[in-house]
């Protein structure tokens, strides 16, 4: 009896992360939706490996396309990082180009968006999104990455 709590208890974990983004506007992007997953670069690490930086869960995408759909991603970042109370971001004209916003916890659980959008020789735009859970603050996630 007690491991199959043990084990509902750990499915309920893993399915809260899965959909962990979900309530999000950039959630899309995320999904593949709006960039083909095929054309991103993910990343998704969670546990004990992600402590150091005081997360439990990371996830990543990075990915390059034209400004068209970079200005689709940025206005929805920009969406999420408007409905926040604690944010930061930088424009370049009308496109959000950096962001980290601290968004509503899941329970005791911080969470946090961070974007930056580059513009590369041919004019295309090099997109990083990151979804970040723990404990960590937004001061702590600037210690960590470097603003460029």
């Amino acid at each position: 009896m007690k491991k199959l709590v043990i084990c509902i208890l750990a499915l309920l974990t893993f399915t809260g992360l899965a959909f962990a983004q979900r309530g999000l506007n950039c959630y899309p992007v995320f999904k593949g939706k709006i960039v083909p997953l095929n054309r991103m670069i993910v990343t998704e690490v969670r546990g004990e490996e992600m402590a150091t930086y005081k997360l439990s869960y990371f996830k990543s995408v990075r990915f390059q396309t034209d400004s068209l759909m970079a200005g689709k991603v940025a206005e929805l970042v920009e969406a999420d990082i408007l409905a926040t109370e604690s944010s930061e971001h930088v424009k370049n004209g009308d496109l959000l180009t950096y962001a980290m916003a601290q968004l509503k916890p899941l329970g005791i659980t911080k969470r946090c968006l961070c974007y930056q959008a580059k513009k590369t020789n041919t004019g295309d735009w090099i997109i990083t999104l990151l979804y970040l859970e723990g404990s960590a603050t937004l001061e702590d996630l600037r210690s960590m990455f470097e603003k460029q």
